[in-house]
């Protein structure tokens, strides 16, 4: 039976979390690991804002060393290298190439400079060589790139990760660790005693069960949502500023990521290979719409396929090619003057007057060190919670205990009976999706060999896939399986009515939905994806 607010009945913790997103997780899975009793609290589906909706790179932020951001770059890369121990699996290395043209916002003595200062910030844990790669390199490993002008690249490591699922992965070892996680449960109100917040009111978004949770801390990790969390609080002062950034899916066209330099700007962005396809993004403006559902406007995609037209002419993509699109949010902290690429990437972790924490703003790939930082700013202002630091063992992630992917890889493919039920291209992909907790897949396949079907002409995913997510993974919606436990709602079969009935089939008999249900699942998610039935 799947635990909800309402049957655990929670009463009372020593932490309340608001938000599922990585920072939330984050400090659900430190804190509980170091012994603290943990709720979080997630109104929509875990990693549904600006955790599902990045770049898809786990990154020192190069561009940031012209900002003069050398500690966040530091952090970053250290960030880098320790979640790729502890998630190898979602965390993989992945060449970066960064063209320069004559005439350029950078040139080549400055960004060989750049490369010199990011390895050394990166000290013994860098993921890859750098170094500068003349007009003839860059042509024969990209030869779609626009040569005109060319005068040679950078060459550097960084590492693309799934953002969701590395999410998941960490709310699901917050839950291992002890801590209460509950997706589509609002937090509704907070609780006041005498002026101190010490707890939260909640709401089951799908039942509608109310309750109330007493609470030692609430911590305010709800990203682009803060302000609105900080004014139940009675608190008015705006703390986020929020940007758009959109993303676009369309065909392959580079082998490496590729950095593009925005002519007459500062700001850079990337060509990623993802998936047998192309991440496209991401642009950089204010926003001031719904931040529930931001969409990527008509206008925003034709503006960017024309960058890239610019850099890949032989492409010449059109609106034809754009396989799927998204836009986040970024919670960036609050000044009103700066433009919106020249604000901080650096998060703050603050106190309101009603004694709440709240997580302003911050980088994805450095939310490890910002929950350790809030715990400790918790034990300094609070010692009888006695925060003590663990060792990493005891903060390993869920499907991450399988040390080099490669080695891990062969090894298990060495054990034949394995992988029998799917075959080695299945065993891969099932590895690559859930690390070690791949057998957990394998296991529902050997108990129904009709769970072993393909969902796509791909070969995966496997129907057993949409049996865990329920069982496992707290998928109660057909978005969540189609765009957060797995990476369909972004690829070319998006909306391909027999599979979406397939899983829909799957779930159905999981969670007991009436064909009516059934039909307004598939009605959300398409409306979800920006697309009609």
């Amino acid at each position: 039976m799947r635990k909800t607010f309402s049957t655990v009945q929670i009463k009372s913790v020593d932490i309340a979390i608001i938000g599922g997103g990585i920072q939330g997780a984050a400090i659900a899975h430190q804190g509980a690991a170091r012994g603290l009793s943990v709720a979080l609290f997630e109104k929509g589906d875990f990693a549904s804002g600006t955790s599902s909706r990045t770049s898809h790179l786990i990154h020192g932020g190069i561009r940031y060393l012209e900002q003069g951001a050398f500690g966040l770059v530091r952090e970053a890369l250290h960030e880098r290298h320790d979640l790729l121990r502890l998630a190898p699996h979602l965390v993989r290395p992945m060449p970066f190439l960064y063209p320069i043209y004559q005439g350029g916002e950078r040139g080549r003595l400055k960004l060989q400079l750049g490369l010199m200062l990011y390895a050394l910030l990166a000290g013994s844990k860098q993921v890859g060589n750098t170094r500068m790669l003349s007009r003839s390199e860059v042509i024969e490993r990209e030869p779609a790139i626009e040569s005109d002008h060319l005068q040679g690249a950078a060459f550097f490591y960084d590492c693309t990760m799934d953002d969701a699922r590395l999410c998941l992965s960490t709310i699901l070892s917050a839950e291992a660790a002890g801590a209460a996680v509950f997706n589509y449960t609002e937090v509704t109100g907070l609780l006041k005693k005498e002026g101190t917040v010490c707890g939260v009111a909640v709401e089951e978004k799908l039942t509608g069960h109310r309750g109330n949770v007493s609470a030692r801390l609430v911590i305010n990790a709800a990203g682009p949502w803060a302000d609105q969390v900080c004014r139940m609080e009675g608190e008015a002062p705006s703390r986020i500023r929020g940007t758009k950034g959109i993303h676009i899916m369309v065909p392959k066209l580079t082998q490496a990521a590729v950095v593009i330099p925005e002519e007459g700007s500062q700001r850079i962005f990337f060509v990623i290979p993802w998936n047998e396809i192309s991440l496209i993004g991401t642009t950089d403006t204010d926003f001031d719409g719904e931040i529930d559902a931001p969409m990527a406007d008509p206008g925003e995609v034709k503006g960017l396929l024309a960058k890239i037209n610019r850099f890949f002419p032989s492409a010449r993509l059109s609106d034809s090619d754009v396989i799927a699109e998204f836009a986040g949010i970024r919670p960036l902290v609050y000044h009103p003057d700066a433009s919106p690429s020249d604000l901080s990437r650096e998060g703050t972790i603050e106190w309101t007057s009603g004694g709440m924490l709240a997580l302003i703003g911050g980088k994805y790939t450095v939310h490890r060190a910002t929950a350790r930082k809030a715990l400790g700013k918790i034990a300094k202002r609070h010692p009888d919670f006695s925060v003590a630091l663990r060792s990493e063992k005891r903060c390993s992630l869920h499907g991450g205990e399988i040390g080099d992917l490669d080695r891990y890889l062969r090894t298990e493919m060495e054990g034949g009976s394995n992988f029998c039920p799917v075959g080695i291209a299945g065993t891969r992909h099932l590895i690559h999706q859930y690390g070690s907790e791949y057998k957990n897949v394998l296991r529902l396949i050997k108990t129904d060999h009709n769970l072993a079907a393909p969902l796509t002409p791909l070969g995966y995913p496997f129907a057993a896939e949409v049996v865990y997510a329920v069982q496992v993974e707290h998928a109660v919606r057909l978005s969540d399986f189609m765009r957060r436990r797995t990476p369909l709602a972004l690829g070319r079969y998006r909306a391909d009515r027999p599979m979406i009935q397939a899983i829909c089939l799957l779930m159905s008999r999981e969670l007991g939905w009436s064909q009516e249900h059934v039909e307004q699942e598939i009605e959300n998610y398409f409306m979800e994806i920006g697309k009609t039935k």
